[in-house]
């Protein structure tokens, strides 16, 4: 363990995520003292003592496979009714852009054909 002293005003730490103060000295674990250090978030002191901070790791309490199926079932049903839902707006767009093609061409040939017609007349 190694005493540091914190020099920035954003530096959180601890399980719970505590924000520790500029100025205060605080007891951590060698490895993460060096990282401090190293980054300029702390420099090493000489005070006697500082709070100590316990780096620990959660785990679950207790098995949730317990509805699972349930919940993978639902999940995959959901999923399958997406997967459909977004075929059939891609079967839609490419139906409206191929009757707007149509519409488009046929839009040109008319206008083709009474440039031709115009053209007579004169």
């Amino acid at each position: 363990m190694a005493l540091v002293k914190v020099l920035v005003a954003n530096l959180f730490a601890g399980a719970n995520l505590q924000k520790l103060e500029v100025g205060q000295v605080y007891d951590v674990d060698d490895s993460v003292a060096d990282k401090w250090i190293a980054s300029g978030k702390a420099e090493k002191s000489t005070e006697k003592k500082g709070e100590k901070l316990v780096f620990e790791l959660a785990t679950p309490s207790a098995p949730v496979n317990a509805d699972l199926t349930g919940i993978q079932r639902q999940l995959g049903e959901a999923l399958e009714q997406v997967k459909t839902l977004t075929d059939e707006a891609e079967a839609k767009d490419k139906a409206h852009a191929e009757s707007l093609a149509a519409e488009t061409k046929r839009a040109d040939e008319a206008e083709a054909a009474l440039v031709v017609v115009n053209k007579k007349d004169k």
